[in-house]
This record gives structure tokens, C-alpha cells and sequence, in this order.
């Protein structure tokens, strides 16, 4: 079974995803520019709690605008020698602090940390397998070999269930059809399908109780060697070895350990779940052969016992969900555009990316993928990489002629703002990348606003990236952390959402920031959205 991870993977976040402007290029005399210089300083040497609302010192920003919109305009300072064709002017910003957080700290916590929506879809799954979990114990009698049946029927239910939402097909599925949802719809509504991104509950849920089916059928089959009942001590080895790898994937997907060991996880997540797969086909043929033993005469034919396994073809549908995305593994030939030692951008030609998508490469197909958005043009499209590990460092030291791909380009939580009229996306560093992806989606301004921070973009991220995004925003507020230390960007963005009338904040940048922003919003009742990191 195949680990995916979403279009903006954590690996490819970077680590400093704060940011600000270079202050040296403002009128550095006035008391907001003294003020900002202050602020900074005293932030370096803060120490901040650990915290979703931690507070960062708001300086100056500045909105990037076009040589043709600042003509005349003698508080425009040229940064052109920047590598950037873009100009920067301070900012007039109407403050807006922000509001109160809404509820009680309990419930608050509750409902958009412990209990969100990607909780309340696991709980959903367990809930409804606990009810079928009921049924089956009332309604079989414990002595016949059709609860083993049945028990082996509820874990390769859930087992498929778990592998369809990771399946690109569906996925792209359920987005698209969610982000269909017209801008006239009640905004509750278009809010609640926008979290259509934390799917991976179901994922999750449908895994765990795959296991505690599994569990609950090697225990039946345990009791019934122990009575007599059955004698084949195979059967019951299999069981238990299976039911040992199925806790062994639950137990390294926890957050903990996945965050911790990334890479050992995805290695333990895929092979270790096909092995456990080829021994769920392993047990349902040996308890083919275990059910006509149990018959004195006339015994079915072993072909037929299996066919009428409900597990059978619940197994061999998803067997051909796991086999499906390596018939697409193909190399895919790039070329390397190197911005500094902090970023890359491979170009590709000849793979047709649609709107709004990613793609997952791999130097070793067995052993890791990384996911990042796609820059979609007419022949190709292009990758944007970002120092944030061991591969992507030697990514970008040492870019190859050719990277793996498998699957299908996939949609990623970023393109849930298409269900808006108009969002506030907030990014920091390579976080960029999904943004362009989504930008050249929509390639059109009036439809989002961005924040952007990054340490000096336009030396490490290149003139191209820079006009594409004052292109959709030509007010876009890009910050520079090497000039101006990190900003507030909570309080930025909610400036902005207020300032702009936007339905929306999204925010694309490593887990804490991400965390940071996104329970900031959404405790103070503004929509906030932002990848979770749950593969």
C-alpha cells in the first residue's frame, strides 16, 4: 500500500518561514521604519512560547507593483538591480487589530485542534464501524466459520476504504467536485466543503479499524484452535504475523514518529503494507482450504468457496487500486534552472500537467516520493524546490538529468480557494510554488491576494517568480527576512482579509506557521485553510 502526501509536502517547506522587506530601501528616517528596526531587534532576542498565537513584531511591508502603474511616482524606489522587474513602496495599512478569540478555551481547542474536521471524519468511521462490529456479534453465531467470514469482510472493507483515499483519481474527484460549489451559495457551506482537504480521516479511520477487525478475527481464530473447532496452525500463524504489520503501520504513522521519521515511515508504509496485503491473500486461501476441511462430504470446490468471499473481491479491487499508479512510472527528463543554494525550479516538457495540480518525484521509486505543486505551462510545466532536507538539498547541489514519476498529477488543499470570491493566501519561502501553481490557474487579478515572505525572494527566487505573482496581485505585500526580520504575519493577514473584503485566508508554509495562522483565523471566526501533514 503506497504512502501519498499532498501537493505541498512538508519536505518541501523551508525552516525560516518568516519575512519581511529590505528597510534600507524605505525612507528608513521615518518613525514607522525606526519603529520596525526596533520591533525586530527585540524579536531576535525573545524567546517565544511554543504557542498557535504566537506573536511576531509587525514592520514595514510593501506591495510590489508594475514600472507602468508607478510612473511619476517619486516615493517609488527602483529595485530592478534586484533581478526583479516589480518596484516596492511603503504601505499605507489601515490597522485592524485583531478581534477576541470566540468560545471557551475548551470548546475553542476542541474544535479546531483536537476535534477539526479530519478528527470528526475518523470518529465518523470508527462509530460506524463499532455499530457494524455490533450487528455482526448479535446477528452470527460465534461457533460457525461465517463469523471469521464476516470479520474477515469488515477488515478488507476497510482496507479498501483506506486505499481509495489515497488513489489520485479519486481525490481529484472529490475536490473537483467540491470546489464546483457556485460563489451564490451560502458562505457556511462553501467554508465546510473547503475542508474537503482533511479527507485523510476516512483514511486513517478506515486503517485503524481495518486493524481492530483483523485483531478481533485472529482472536475468533485463535479461540477456535484452543476449542478444536478448526486445526490449522498455518492459518492462525498467518493471521497473527498480519495483524503484528497492520499495528506496525498504525503504530509508525502516528505523528510523532511520522513527522520525526519521515522518510522511515514512507519506506514501513509501503512495503510493509503490500507485504501485509500479499498476507491477507495468503490467509483467505488457506481459510478456503481450512472451510473444506470442515465438511465431512460434498464439499464446494476451492474455487468456488473463494468466489463467494465477499474479502475476495473486496482484496482484488484493492490490489488493483495499489498496482494502478505504478503502470504510469516513467522517467521524466528536467532541466534545472538553480536560483541560489536555497532554490531550484525544474522545467519538464512532454507531461502534460493540468491547473491547479502536483506531481511526486523520486530519485529511489521504492523507497521515497516527494510531492510538490506543478507550474503547468502548454508543453510541460516546472517544479519549484526549496532547501528543507537531506533530498531536497541534494536536489538542488546536485540536480538531476531525470527524476521518477507515478500516478497522475494530483489537486491539492490550495485550489479550495477557487470556492471563494476572493482569498487572502498567505506563504512563506518555497510555499510559493503551490501558489504559482494555483495563480496560473486562475491567471486573472481580483481573485486573491497574496502575502508572501521569504528570505531576499528576489535574489533566491528569480525575477520570473516575482512577476507572477504581482502579475494576478499587483498589490502583493512580498517581505524579506534578511532585511527586516520576521513579521507578524497573523496580524498581516488579517489585515488584509478585512482591508480587501476576502471570504478567505489561506496559508501555505511549514506545520507551525501553518498551524500558527490557521487557528489564529479561524478561533477569531475568519475561514482559515492550510495543509495538515497527514501522510
Amino acid at each position: 500500500m503506497d504512502s501519498f502526501s499532498p501537493p505541498l509536502s512538508h519536505q518541501s517547506q523551508p525552516s525560516d518561514s518568516q519575512a519581511g522587506i529590505p528597510l534600507s530601501k524605505i525612507d528608513t528616517n521615518s518613525q514607522l521604519q525606526q519603529k520596525s528596526k526596533a520591533d525586530t531587534a527585540q524579536h531576535h532576542s525573545h524567546i517565544i512560547p511554543h504557542q498557535y498565537d504566537e506573536e511576531f513584531n509587525v514592520g514595514s511591508v510593501t506591495t510590489l507593483r508594475t514600472a507602468d502603474d508607478t510612473a511619476g511616482d517619486a516615493s517609488v524606489v527602483d529595485v530592478s538591480s534586484q533581478a526583479c522587474t516589480a518596484v516596492s513602496t511603503p504601505v499605507r495599512m489601515s490597522l485592524h487589530p485583531l478581534p477576541p478569540k470566540r468560545q471557551h478555551p475548551i470548546v475553542r481547542n476542541l474544535r479546531h485542534t483536537y476535534w477539526a474536521v479530519y478528527q470528526r471524519l475518523f470518529s465518523v468511521v470508527t462509530v460506524l464501524n463499532a455499530v457494524a462490529f455490533v450487528c455482526i456479534l448479535t446477528m452470527v453465531d460465534l461457533n460457525k466459520p461465517q463469523l471469521l467470514s464476516s470479520l474477515a469482510t469488515a477488515a478488507a472493507s476497510n482496507i479498501l476504504v483506506a486505499i481509495l483515499m489515497r488513489q489520485e483519481y479519486i481525490i481529484n474527484f472529490i475536490f473537483k467536485t467540491c470546489w464546483m460549489i457556485p460563489h451564490s451559495a451560502p458562505l457556511r457551506i462553501r467554508r465546510l466543503l473547503a475542508k474537503v482537504y482533511e479527507f485523510g480521516g476516512m483514511h486513517s479511520g478506515a486503517a485503524f479499524c481495518s486493524t481492530v477487525w483483523f485483531i478481533a478475527y485472529s482472536a475468533i481464530l485463535t479461540k477456535d484452535m484452543v476449542n478444536g473447532a478448526m486445526r490449522f496452525p498455518a492459518m492462525l500463524a498467518v493471521a497473527w504475523i498480519l495483524a503484528f504489520l497492520l499495528v506496525l503501520i498504525i503504530a509508525t504513522a502516528m505523528p510523532m514518529f511520522r513527522m520525526a521519521h519521515h522518510n522511515s515511515f514512507e519506506v514501513i508504509h509501503r512495503l510493509v503494507g503490500w507485504a501485509a496485503l500479499a498476507l491477507f491473500w495468503a490467509e483467505l486461501f488457506l481459510y478456503a482450504v481450512a472451510v473444506q476441511r470442515v465438511y465431512t462430504s460434498d464439499a464446494p470446490a476451492y474455487g468456488q468457496i473463494l468466489i463467494r468471499e465477499p474479502a475476495f473481491w473486496l482484496l482484488a479491487i484493492t490490489t488493483a487500486f495499489v498496482i494502478w499508479p505504478w503502470l504510469f512510472l516513467r522517467k521524466l527528463s528536467t532541466k534545472p534552472e538553480k536560483f541560489s543554494n536555497r532554490a531550484i525550479r525544474l522545467h519538464f516538457t512532454g507531461y502534460k500537467v493540468p491547473p491547479f495540480c502536483g506531481i511526486r518525484l523520486s530519485k529511489s521509486p521504492l523507497l521515497e516520493w516527494h510531492a510538490f505543486a506543478c507550474i503547468a505551462n502548454d508543453d510541460g510545466g516546472s517544479v519549484l524546490i526549496s532547501s528543507g532536507g537531506d533530498w531536497t538539498r541534494d536536489c538542488i547541489a546536485n540536480p538531476r538529468p531525470y527524476y521518477y514519476v507515478k500516478g497522475i498529477p494530483v489537486t491539492g488543499v490550495l485550489n479550495m480557494a477557487q470556492a471563494f470570491r476572493l482569498a487572502v493566501i498567505v506563504t512563506t519561502g518555497s510555499g510559493i510554488g503551490p501558489c504559482l501553481s494555483y495563480l496560473a490557474g486562475i491567471g486573472k487579478q481580483g481573485t486573491c491576494r497574496m502575502i508572501w515572505s521569504a528570505p531576499n525572494p528576489w535574489a533566491n527566487y528569480g525575477k520570473d517568480i516575482c512577476d507572477a505573482v504581482t502579475k494576478v496581485d499587483p498589490n502583493a505585500m512580498v517581505i524579506d527576512t534578511e532585511s527586516s526580520g520576521r513579521q507578524d504575519l497573523t496580524t498581516l493577514a488579517y489585515q488584509m482579509y478585512i482591508d480587501s473584503r476576502a471570504e478567505a485566508v489561506f496559508v501555505i508554509s511549514n506545520p507551525r506557521v501553518t498551524k500558527q495562522i490557521v487557528y489564529a483565523m479561524e478561533s477569531r471566526g475568519v475561514p482559515a485553510f492550510g495543509p495538515i501533514w497527514d501522510s
